[in-house]
């Protein structure tokens, strides 16, 4: 009878330690951040052709850019100038107006400088559309900052001191990047007023692209 009742006890006492299991769950986080950056920086421009001062003429040049970012909220980019007054004569002291648009700061469409003046503008275009700044946006006929088109060539502004925003994107672009490409362009017209004197004229441009 006494060896029995050992043996039961040792049976109970064994049991919990068969039976039974335990668990301990966690979990692994890692934070990436949002980072922007030019696959493509611009290049600089020559415009094309030469004008002559007198009888004038128009030129015109382009660069781009390709913007790559992972943020989810997209990037917004901005144009600046060195200069408000245009394009600025290396020795003779002289300038290539700023374009002047006919609304203000409101794009034309199409690039029109009156007789007897010389202007410098640009137009901004971009490889996804809705990308573009309402401004450079329009109605696909004659009118900017409405509608959702890109039409070639159309949406011309001065360049200025002020930061102007040309690009607002609201998503993160893909593993190739968003392409902007902007477009400069000079007129002279015949016998302008100031008169443009003969010399090589300059526009320091700085492109800013922060993420949302």
């Amino acid at each position: 009878m006494t060896t029995l009742l050992i043996v039961a006890v040792a049976f109970f006492t064994l049991e919990p330690a068969v039976s039974n299991a335990i668990e301990d769950q966690f979990t692994v986080t890692q934070v990436v951040t949002a980072e922007i950056s030019f696959l493509t920086p611009s290049s600089d421009i020559v415009m094309s052709p030469q004008l002559a001062g007198i009888t004038g003429g128009t030129s015109n040049g382009s660069t781009y850019v390709r913007v790559l970012t992972n943020n989810a909220l997209g990037y917004s980019m901005t144009l600046t100038s060195s200069s408000s007054l245009g394009m600025i004569g290396n020795t003779q002291g002289g300038n290539i107006p700023a374009y002047t648009p006919a609304t203000g700061i409101v794009p034309d469409f199409s690039f029109s400088v009156p007789v007897n003046r010389a202007e410098f503008g640009y137009t901004v275009e971009a490889s996804t559309t809705p990308d573009l700044a309402q401004a450079f946006l329009d109605n696909g006929t004659t009118t900017c900052d409405t509608g959702s088109a890109d039409t070639v060539d159309a949406c011309w502004v001065n360049a200025s001191t002020s930061a102007r925003t040309i690009i607002n994107r609201t998503t993160e672009t893909a593993a190739s990047g968003a392409t902007t490409t902007i477009k400069f362009r000079v007129t002279i017209n015949s016998n302008p007023s100031p008169a443009v004197p003969q010399d090589t004229y300059v526009a320091t441009t700085t492109l800013t692209a922060t993420t949302n």
